[in-house]
């Protein structure tokens, strides 16, 4: 008897783990930059400390699931956290750092980029919320965020 609970005890430990594979659950490493796939820091995550020309190229952790799928995508990144003490982060709705924008400040968190507008080009007033595509460390574009 005792040992049929430890083993159902033991798969369900390891259902909970698998489960959890790819999501956010580890924090943001200081001077790095974090994106995730739902809002409030939640979802899949993506980590680095580079700056990044297209997100359709990355993939969230431990999984096959790229950072931009095209707009609108359910996964896209939704949330992110500029951990870098010293530099803002502008971030853009086209590959190469081009197209509206908006900016994440240095020590900034945007929990909602369906709460942020972008400024600039023929995307002016659109909301950033799965539709991003790269991101700039160290330069400021559009209005300040986080």
């Amino acid at each position: 008897m005792k040992a049929a609970a430890v083993v159902a005890a033991v798969a369900v430990a390891a259902t909970v783990g698998v489960g959890a594979a790819g999501s956010a659950e580890a924090a943001c490493r200081a001077q790095y930059a974090c994106m995730y796939s739902n809002s409030d820091l939640g979802g899949y995550k993506f980590e680095n400390f580079n700056s990044q020309a297209n997100w359709g190229n990355l993939r969230y952790a431990g999984t096959s699931i790229p950072l931009w799928a095209g707009d609108g995508t359910y996964n896209n990144v939704s949330s992110m956290e500029n951990k870098d003490t010293n530099s803002p982060i502008a971030v853009y709705y086209n590959s190469g750092y081009r197209g509206s924008c908006f900016t994440i400040r240095s020590s900034g968190t945007v929990r909602n980029f369906a709460d942020v507008r972008l400024s600039g080009d023929s995307h002016d007033g659109w909301v950033a919320n799965d539709v991003m595509n790269s991101h700039h460390f160290n330069i400021a574009c559009g209005t300040y965020y986080g």
